[in-house]
């Protein structure tokens, strides 16, 4: 078991070490409104599945209490944990890969963005994940710097242990949604679009090849589109935001946009894909979870609230 006097500079994220148990994975994300949790189990073929999800409301002072009984409700205790931090607790910055050995990458890095901080480097965790090299369009090798304050990351540490779950990592909200996009098509040279939304919080995200090439994060209010007098500036809203990833994922990246937007969010009983499928080039499904529980799943408030949970927890291997 690791040791919170172990979270010292240059302490990396994403992997900590090996699961120590086959029988699955649990994927937690831990929100200002409350904890979201999912089990994963290897269905017939091994590949990951939801067999349980919950989210429960709790404020900050409830969380242990309230992460301790899940575990305890859904028999969770020794399992291995993908802890996801939220969009609000880490920065990520592109920067030229730097021109030394691949176990020399993460601390020249590291360094690379100290300057780009507004805290001091000591009380950073980083790693780095890769940037497409067909996406470079002749530019030179960039790489993706991760950062998370380190008391962010202990206070996600501490709580996934005193709950007696078992941490294996901890990864950041844009890549367990690749997770689920790597799942969404047969072709994995076609491009995948997922499109997130929940009170507050919207993202997107552009995967090819199992490969995260853009995502993008912005504000979203259910309340204002469910308001008539506001409804048509949400749905401009979100469809400028698709349509300007669209662009850049075309214009710089020199990828072919999908014709599909998977959707999950805000609501089922928001009739969304067909209000948005009216302001942008691409159609807009409804995201089908049976890629995620390998079977039919409604989607419904308790689904779209563990969502990246769900993706955190059928992560299938290392970024």
């Amino acid at each position: 078991m690791i040791k919170l006097s172990q979270l010292r500079k240059g302490f990396r994220l994403f992997s900590f070490f090996k699961s120590k148990s086959k029988a699955g994975c649990v994927g937690l994300e831990v929100r200002v409104d409350g904890i979201a949790i999912a089990l994963a189990k290897p269905g017939d073929d091994g590949l990951l599945c939801i067999s349980e999800c919950k989210f429960q409301a709790c404020s900050a002072a409830e969380r242990l209490p309230v992460l301790t009984q899940l575990v305890s409700d859904l028999h969770l205790k020794g399992m291995p944990c993908n802890l996801v931090l939220t969009s609000k607790q880490y920065q990520t910055y592109p920067i030229e890969k730097p021109n030394v050995e691949d176990a020399e990458l993460a601390d020249a890095a590291r360094w690379r963005i100290k300057d780009m901080l507004d805290f001091d480097l000591d009380d950073a965790v980083t790693d780095v994940y890769d940037f497409p090299s067909d996406a470079l369009r002749g530019r030179p090798e960039q790489l993706n710097v991760v950062v998370s304050r380190s008391a962010v990351v202990k206070e996600g540490l501490q709580l996934v242990l005193e709950s007696g779950l078992e941490l294996e990592s901890i990864d950041i909200v844009d890549l367990s949604l690749r997770n689920v996009a790597a799942r969404l098509s047969s072709d994995e040279h076609k491009a995948q679009a997922i499109l997130y939304l929940r009170n507050g919080a919207g993202m997107m995200v552009l995967v090819k090849n199992g490969d995260l090439y853009l995502s993008r994060h912005f504000d979203f209010s259910l309340q204002s589109l469910n308001e008539p007098s506001q409804q048509d500036s949400v749905i401009q809203h979100l469809a400028l935001e698709i349509q300007r990833s669209f662009d850049y994922f075309e214009s710089q990246m020199g990828q072919v946009p999908p014709r599909t937007i998977t959707l999950i969010g805000p609501d089922s009983n928001v009739p969304l894909a067909n209000m948005l499928g009216g302001s942008i080039a691409a159609d807009v499904a409804w995201l089908d979870l049976k890629s995620c529980f390998g079977r039919e799943q409604a989607i419904e408030s308790n689904e779209i609230n563990c969502f990246v949970a769900i993706a955190g927890a059928i992560r299938e291997e290392s970024p």
